[in-house]
């Protein structure tokens, strides 16, 4: 079985890139974005074989088709890299508020389940592992 040629954290990076697109898309200029951006060399065809990135760019699409680009004279490209690096982070910011409300809703679920086996100490499972004893924080 031949390796993937876009990790999953690649694709999610690129479905970010995807989210925050202004202006035109196309897949040349989304695989020219990833490569500049990103660093990753990448083609059409193979972004098209992951469904993440495929729904994503066809949800994006949709959603700038009939939006012209507003040329206000006041805004300078500095202004815009940094409104776009902003809506960016928050993005980022949204998406790992999410997996973090995930995983608490998991670790959740584990102390619910764990409840129901008898004999167990709760205390257990949260005290501190040997491992973690002898490591000491880099200052």
């Amino acid at each position: 079985m031949a390796l993937p040629s876009i990790s999953a954290q690649d694709q999610r990076r690129i479905e970010r890139l995807i989210s925050n697109w202004k202006g035109k898309l196309t897949w040349k200029l989304l695989a020219k974005a990833i490569e500049l951006e990103l660093e990753i060399k990448t083609t059409r065809q193979t972004l098209c074989t992951y469904r993440g990135i495929y729904t994503a760019y066809s949800n994006r699409k949709s959603d700038l088709r009939g939006v012209t680009p507003e040329v206000v004279a006041s805004i300078t490209r500095s202004d815009i890299n940094a409104q776009e690096r902003i809506a960016r982070l928050e993005k980022e910011v949204r998406d790992l508020e999410e997996k973090n409300a995930q995983q608490l809703r998991m670790i959740d679920r584990i102390f619910a389940n764990a409840t129901a086996i008898p004999n167990l100490d709760l205390r257990d499972l949260v005290k501190e592992r040997p491992e973690e004893l002898n490591v000491r924080p880099k200052v």
